[in-house]
């Protein structure tokens, strides 16, 4: 999705409580890398400019690309990046989150664009030496010292962010997500992704095997307005999604 000119909103800082250790598991879903949260994790989201309403952490996305600027699923001025992380939460007045996505407002995905660089990301650590177990499709495995606190921006930076109501961006692409885009990014290195590129997205009987390459291509906007918590000297710049 794309627009010429993103509209300003008055928004206020959100609130994670995001947990900071923990068993999670890793899941190669074929289309997607995913992470969920052990049975003895939760997550919560909550902002004032969504008034009323709390969301519970269901699952992260992680995508990437085969180049620096070719795999996030949002750009930003025609400008893509390294790769994207999603965090897809629940309206927690829906008891699952096939309901919630029947709802208007059901799911919202919080967005973290990657940045590719040198040196590794401790916090991607656990996920990428569990990439061993998972290659091939409908493979899992348990990981833990992972804190997805610090997969968000540091927060003297969250307070520039873009939303917009929009659809998943893997099958089968739901309407009903409410999504935020953060302006500031996170980083993640070329060896890391390196090792994302490994995956398969076929199972390990399968006759053929392509890596998986967990990105949608740019959508039209279809009339959706992207509004930016920010100003800019000349507005926010125009963003794109998938």
């Amino acid at each position: 999705m794309r627009t010429p000119e993103c509209g300003y909103c008055k928004c206020t800082l959100a609130n994670f409580k995001y947990p900071a250790s923990g068993q999670f598991k890793l899941v190669n879903a074929g289309e997607s890398l995913q992470l969920h949260l052990g049975p003895d994790l939760s997550g919560e989201f909550t902002a004032s400019f969504i008034k009323d309403q709390r969301f519970a952490l269901e699952l992260v996305l992680i995508h990437w690309g085969t180049e620096p600027m070719n795999g996030s699923e949002h750009t930003v001025g025609g400008v893509g990046y390294a790769g994207e992380v999603h965090f897809i939460h629940r309206n927690m007045h829906y008891a699952n989150i096939d309901h919630a996505y029947k709802e208007p407002n059901g799911v919202l995905a919080v967005a973290i664009l990657l940045n590719e660089s040198h040196d590794d990301n401790p916090t991607f650590a656990p996920i990428v030496d569990g990439i061993t177990q998972i290659v091939y499709k409908g493979s899992e495995c348990a990981v833990q010292r992972i804190d997805l606190r610090q997969l968000l921006p540091p927060p003297e930076k969250m307070r520039e962010f873009w939303v917009y109501d929009g659809s998943e961006t893997i099958a089968p692409f739901r309407e009903n997500v409410q999504w935020i885009i953060y302006r500031s990014t996170v980083s993640i290195s070329s060896h890391q992704l390196d090792k994302l590129r490994t995956l398969r997205k076929e199972g390990y009987e399968s006759e053929v095997e392509h890596g998986m390459l967990p990105i949608r291509p740019v959508q039209p906007l279809n009339g959706r307005i992207v509004r930016s918590s920010f100003r800019a000297a000349a507005q926010a710049p125009p963003i794109e999604h998938s």
